[in-house]
């Protein structure tokens, strides 16, 4: 039997294929460490670090420029998918859990189930951005500097909503002490200075990804021929719609000296309008509010529903500081208890009249006080069909002096919308009954969710309530300033905090507040158990309280009434007003400005879910025309 000739012509056209492959692929070991997963993973968490620096308790918001180059190199790496999916993934998680672990602070073992599922849940973005970003970024030629901040954009706006939202941690809450940044807010909400900040992120790493170092690095290709201006189909080259051949402005587009100097000019017109917004500081003094501060441990406040020796001993913690607040000269017009604070409850009848204990209350409490007050309770309302609904709400009592002692005249209740998932109701409990199990309490706690957006009014001034975290949503706020008509002065926040004793997520709640003031340039006034109360003017200024009172373990701050040149309390300061009792006294900064955001809404992140669907609607489409052509 003949043996085979080693170099027959078969073996030599297979050799010389081999031989043009291998000059248009990396070297083997390249090849090795590019599917490996460790390159995926390092940059994926040399970015979570990054970011995590940014927001408190470090709060080195400038970091956040390039926090996000060393994720995007999974943007384009060679390794397997799944390696790539998986290090985003371990990125999120890398970032979601350390910077929420202020949730497992709270009084029940529970909240460490709450604090792992949210993390966990987040930190699913990370791997959803870079997969939408893979899919644009290699089947079209539309930019990075905008395919990334449109993909990171819209998911911000994605997890607003998905699953009742967790509007925390934006890119954006990064910037929020970089006023001039900010002011945007007002034209596009924290989403356009997210997309700003990501735009920066891309180009910075399109410019790093031409340098041999970066690519060995993070083990890219390291032939940087752009193959995304054609589809394969079949094997046979297709034109896309956005190829220069096709589009001739495209090579306009691909220019990345044209691209940086596109985003270069976008932040020096963000900085010119946010002089520009800051230069108009010139407010109306509106009323003189005392927003009281508590420092009430909150398994005080959890047993108060079973025990009336501590009813009694939450009423009285912040009856002493509404006695405070009363006896200060000149008197408020408006004395502002947190949320949940008072451990009475308001009820109320199917035609929404208060009930006689009710009425009670509201009299015995304004002829004490002598003023006006806004209370944090719950109410209980019996509807029309004879059931009983419970809800998180703020009851206004404004007090109107009598023959022989001063009334109250209770003036409208606003009840909270937007519930917290587990800490005010179980989701899915009636189809889902084991869903309970992840419930911070043994009975059935939860409140209803409320209906209507109500409109208080305090002398010539109207106002607007967001109870906890609803002034961490954008929707709610803008719901009271978007129609001129009838929009509101100022805003009052009233929270409970006090679940997180001291940690990080006092802080960042006041920083996602700034945001809610700029969008709408209205002032944001914070009455927050455990801190950190404020007044937020319009343009995002916290402005900053001397202590005029020390006394009975409590303080009394005020800001003087000329807020106009008070200064800006700086973040290093903010320490000093958590898990501390007093009261704040200021008169309300009315700003009279309107707001593109308030008045438009969200027409930035939808545009950005439009460009998405447009970048992933391409290699369809030129397919299409590659076969008609």
């Amino acid at each position: 039997m003949a043996l085979a000739n080693p170099q027959s012509p078969a073996r030599l056209r297979d050799k010389t294929t081999s031989q043009e492959e291998a000059a248009e692929m990396p070297e083997t070991s390249e090849v090795l460490s590019n599917r490996g997963g460790l390159t995926s993973l390092v940059p994926a968490l040399a970015s979570a670090a990054l970011l995590w620096t940014c927001y408190f308790p470090l709060a080195q918001g400038w970091l956040a420029w390039v926090a996000l180059v060393p994720l995007l190199s999974l943007v384009r790496s060679q390794a397997r998918p799944r390696y790539v999916y998986w290090s985003a993934y371990a990125g999120g998680l890398a970032f979601f859990w350390p910077v929420l672990q202020w949730l497992r602070v709270g009084d029940y073992n529970m909240m460490y189930y709450s604090w792992g599922a949210l993390a966990t849940y987040c930190a699913a973005y990370f791997p959803l951005a870079i997969f939408l970003t893979r899919q644009i970024d290699r089947r079209t030629s539309l930019p990075l500097v905008v395919v990334f901040p449109a993909v990171w954009t819209a998911l911000e706006f994605l997890r607003s909503y998905l699953l009742t939202g967790f509007p925390w941690y934006f890119l954006a809450h990064t910037q929020h002490d970089y006023l001039s940044l900010i002011q945007i807010s007002d034209l596009g909400g924290a989403y356009a200075v997210s997309f700003l900040v990501a735009a920066g992120n891309a180009v910075i790493f399109d410019w790093l990804y031409r340098t041999r170092w970066f690519r060995a690095l993070f083990a890219l290709p390291l032939k940087t021929e752009d193959r995304r201006w054609r589809i394969e189909d079949r094997g046979k080259p297709k034109r896309s719609i956005l190829d220069p051949q096709f589009s001739p402005l495209a090579l306009l587009v691909r220019s990345l000296w044209a691209q940086t100097v596109g985003v270069a000019l976008l932040v020096a017109a963000t900085l010119v309008y946010g002089a520009f917004r800051l230069s108009q500081n010139s407010f109306d003094t509106g009323p003189r509010l005392a927003l009281i501060q508590g420092n009430l441990d909150q398994q005080i406040r959890n047993d108060a529903s079973s025990s009336e020796q501590m009813v009694q001993a939450t009423f009285d913690h912040f009856g002493r500081l509404c006695d405070r607040a009363a006896l200060q000269n000149p008197p408020p017009q408006l004395i502002v208890w947190p949320e949940n604070s008072c451990p009475r409850d308001w009820t109320e009848n199917p035609s929404g009249h208060p009930a006689s204990r009710s009425l009670h209350f509201a009299n015995w409490a304004a002829d004490l006080w002598k003023t006006n007050l806004l209370i944090g309770m719950e109410a209980y309302v019996q509807e029309s069909d004879e059931e009983e609904r419970r809800y998180n709400s703020a009851v206004l009592i404004l007090a109107r002096r009598g023959s022989r002692s001063v009334e109250g005249l209770p003036s409208g209740r606003y009840d909270k919308m937007h519930r917290v998932p587990f800490g005010e109701y179980v989701p899915f409990q009636e189809s889902m009954p084991w869903m309970k199990t992840f419930a911070p309490y043994d009975f059935e706690y939860s409140i209803r969710s409320g209906k209507q957006f109500t409109h208080f009014h305090l002398g010539p001034n109207q106002f607007g309530v967001l109870i906890c975290f609803e002034d961490t949503d954008p929707v709610l706020a803008r719901q009271y300033v978007g129609d001129p008509e009838t929009k509101v002065g100022f805003f009052i926040n009233i929270s409970n905090d006090g679940w997180w004793r001291g940690t990080s997520g006092h802080d960042q709640h006041l920083a996602i507040s700034r945001f809610r003031a700029i969008e709408n340039r209205r002032s944001v006034c914070r009455a927050v158990n455990m801190g950190i109360s404020a007044v937020i003017d319009g343009n995002g200024r916290i402005l900053e309280p001397r202590t005029v009172q020390t006394g009975d373990n409590a303080k009394i701050w005020q800001i003087p009434s000329d807020s106009n040149s008070t200064a800006e309390l700086p973040v290093s300061r903010w320490s000093e007003f958590k898990q501390v009792q007093g009261v704040l006294l200021a008169s309300v900064p009315i700003d009279h400005r309107s707001s593109f955001y308030a008045r438009w809404g969200d027409w930035l992140p939808w545009t950005c879910w439009l460009l998405v669907g447009i970048g992933l609607g391409c290699p369809l489409i030129g397919r299409f025309i590659g076969k008609t052509a």
